[in-house]
């Protein structure tokens, strides 16, 4: 979608702000004191960190995390267990030295940590603009009045690659150096309805230029000391970043009738100080003056170094207790990471300078909760693509949703794009959104949203966002150049990942954020030999989503809820061990077998909220479930056991995992048991003891 403004008043305003920083600080001459290699770099005066804050002896990210969440409510009298959205936007997922964690999620920890025990959870990766990421989507909900109050958290424990870096750079050029302008920091954001328009955002905007995902990559070292590092083209980076970032500004503005002179500060990420002057260079050119002073620019780096998604939060907070942000100043965001992805969001503050300054707490309250109105304008899956190697195709699965009602569909037999046995996940990210995009008759240049929910990938990168990966890959093009926008973005929620994706999807379609989206998951589990319980189906699907202008057919709502605290011995890892790395994954037919018992009470829950009969419902697309406990559920849940649809098997007996839902939903049209026009609930769950569900209508 082009740019545009937001209504005037009608979005969101941050009700309060959370920081955590570690203890222990650590010089950017200590950083390259420890090289293994001594380096002639003039660190400290090309990035101007002189020092940053470190983590890793007694705490890590998701505890970062937690403190900053802390932090931000005891300044706020909206409650914890009155937040409705919690989003956990962290790159980092160590949780001890050697040890990442992929399930449950963060965002599920955190909601049992903190008691947000009534919030949707899931967790938002895209790089360095992942809080950002979050903070866009809740305002998005907030001004559809879905929602009253989101806290997007990230906690971020980063510095191990720098010690990583320091084993691995060889000289001045290495690709690695800039993992030594590292820092770790927690930082929690709570957003808020702007009910009586003193402050808020005006407009926030990201777009994912994927052609440039090469340029920044971080992922698990092959070097016998394990570790993780990241690998820069420092110049390239900064240099698309730039100039794709300020035109994103001038396109931002020009929309809004404003400039740069407008606003009373202007922050970007935080990488180096070059960087940022760079940008007000580029500012003022592409504006034809001097619209943008560097004494008005927030530059944070001297004691803060990079601290990735949590840059913009801190230099806020530090800005406004030294006085350099006071309150009613109009701040400009400029967002940047990795991907590439940049972004603007434009904000007038009320009174959180002087509040955080003296301590004090906010006296807005949190919002009336509203029962959802029943039948929502429908997002229709338009078409589903799948790809699936020889071990786990389904050939039984011809047909997506409402086959019988899109004729065009028809015109691309066969039950999925091939994908061989080895399929990477881009490879099997590109053959399933391949087949979807064929089936809806759509071009790459149409969608201008793409959701990847997968949670295993090929080589367990950890940035950029695999969807600003595939972005690029497959020709989605966000740039200055293209014809239209594009943002992408990782979810994470375990195998509740696809359902909570095409939630995030469709809220953002009837807020007016996309016209087109897709959500596409992939999964490549590479885990230890030996591994008890079933692996995870090398597999890949893609959902393309459209609001159906008919509003006869589509998801009509969506409800999903914690059922129970995980247990924390299980989950699934990433391990290292001689430089290799592998995935560490708990049976999953245990917490299959507990949340199994929750299925009927979240899907009745559901009904009641969309006054729905359970007689009503003709088919019940389920999560995987072990076979047992799969016979027990329809033996013993009253009227829709008996509907409960068996999902396409894995021929080699694998957990379909995010794809259930996908392969699930074409496989009850094309059994032709489920007519166009008839309802279905389709539900999900996972490890971390959550479960979802959502009617559709075919």
């Amino acid at each position: 979608m082009s740019i545009q403004a937001a209504p005037a008043g009608a979005g969101s305003v941050i009700d309060s702000i959370g920081v955590a920083l570690p203890d222990r600080v650590m010089t950017t001459r200590e950083v390259l004191d420890g090289c293994r290699n001594r380096l002639a770099l003039p660190l400290e005066q090309t990035t101007g960190i002189v020092s940053r804050r470190v983590a890793g002896d007694v705490e890590y990210a998701l505890d970062l995390a937690t403190r900053a969440a802390e932090d931000c409510v005891s300044r706020s009298s909206i409650g914890l267990g009155d937040v409705d959205l919690l989003i956990s936007a962290s790159i980092s997922r160590v949780d001890s030295p050697q040890r990442s964690t992929y399930e449950p999620s963060a965002a599920t920890h955190l909601r049992h940590r903190l008691g947000c025990e009534r919030a949707w959870a899931f967790d938002v990766t895209n790089a360095c603009a992942g809080q950002f990421t979050g903070i866009y989507i809740a305002d998005a909900l907030i001004r559809a009045g879905e929602i009253g109050s989101a806290l997007i958290v990230s906690g971020e424990y980063i510095s191990h690659l720098m010690r990583t870096a320091q084993l691995e750079i060889a000289d001045e050029l290495d690709a690695r150096i800039a993992c030594l302008t590292l820092g770790d920091a927690g930082a929690a954001v709570l957003l808020t309805r702007a009910d009586d328009g003193s402050g808020g955002f005006d407009h926030i905007g990201i777009r994912t230029v994927g052609r440039y995902h090469t340029l920044c990559v971080a992922g698990p070292t092959d070097r016998p000391h394990g570790g993780v590092i990241m690998k820069t083209d420092m110049m390239g980076l900064a240099a698309a970043g730039i100039r794709e970032m300020v035109a994103h500004t001038q396109q931002t503005l020009g929309a809004m009738g404003l400039s740069p002179t407008d606003f009373d500060r202007f922050i970007p990420h935080q990488t180096s100080t070059l960087a940022i002057q760079a940008a007000v260079r580029r500012t003022n050119k592409v504006f034809g003056g001097v619209v943008l002073d560097e004494r008005d620019v927030i530059n944070n780096l001297p004691r803060r170094g990079n601290t990735a998604t949590t840059t913009h939060t801190v230099a806020l907070r530090d800005a406004s207790l030294d006085g350099r942000i006071r309150t009613g100043d109009r701040v400009l965001f400029e967002v940047a990471a990795s991907g590439v992805n940049v972004g603007t969001a434009a904000y007038r503050l009320d009174g959180l300078p002087d509040r955080l300054a003296r301590g004090a707490r906010s006296s807005r309250t949190a919002p009336p909760r509203r029962r959802p109105a029943p039948w929502r304008h429908p997002v229709r899956a338009v078409a589903i693509g799948l790809a699936e190697t020889g071990a786990s195709a389904h050939p039984g699965a011809s047909a997506h949703p409402g086959a019988s009602a899109h004729p065009g569909a028809s015109a691309h037999p066969g039950a999925s794009a091939a994908a061989q046995p080895g399929a990477t996940t881009l490879q099997l990210i590109g053959a399933a959104t391949d087949d979807c995009l064929r089936r809806a008759g759509v071009r790459a240049s149409g969608v201008d949203l793409l959701i990847h929910v997968g949670v295993y990938r090929t080589g367990m990168i950890a940035e950029p966002a695999i969807a600003a990966i595939a972005a690029g890959e497959l020709g989605f093009d966000g740039s200055t150049a293209a014809t239209g926008e594009i943002l992408a973005f990782d979810v994470a929620n375990g195998a509740l990942g696809m359902l909570d994706g095409c939630r995030i999807a469709a809220e953002l379609i009837r807020a007016g954020k996309a016209d087109t989206a897709v959500v596409v998951a992939s999964e490549v589990e590479q885990r230890e030999p030996g591994a008890v319980g079933p692996a995870v189906a090398r597999c890949g699907s893609a959902v393309l989503l459209r609001l159906d202008p008919d509003r006869a057919s589509g998801f009509l709502g969506f409800h999903s809820r914690s059922v129970a605290t995980p247990a924390p011995d299980r989950g699934a890892w990433v391990m290292q061990d001689g430089g290799h790395s592998f995935i560490r994954a708990t049976d999953r037919t245990e917490p299959a077998a507990a949340y199994a018992e929750h299925l009927p009470v979240v899907v009745a829950e559901l009904l009641d909220r969309l006054r729905v009969r359970p007689e009503a419902i003709r088919a019940v697309v389920p999560p995987w479930l072990p076979p047992p406990v799969e016979r027990r559920l329809r033996d013993t849940w009253p009227v829709l056991g008996a509907r409960l649809a068996t999902l396409p098997a894995a021929s080699d007996g694998t957990d379909l995992f995010t794809s259930a839902l996908p392969i699930g939903l074409r496989a009850v049209s094309a059994a032709g048991g489920v007519s166009p026009g008839e309802l279905v609930v389709v539900v999900g769950a996972s490890t971390g003891m959550e479960v979802g569900a959502a009617l559709y209508r075919i």
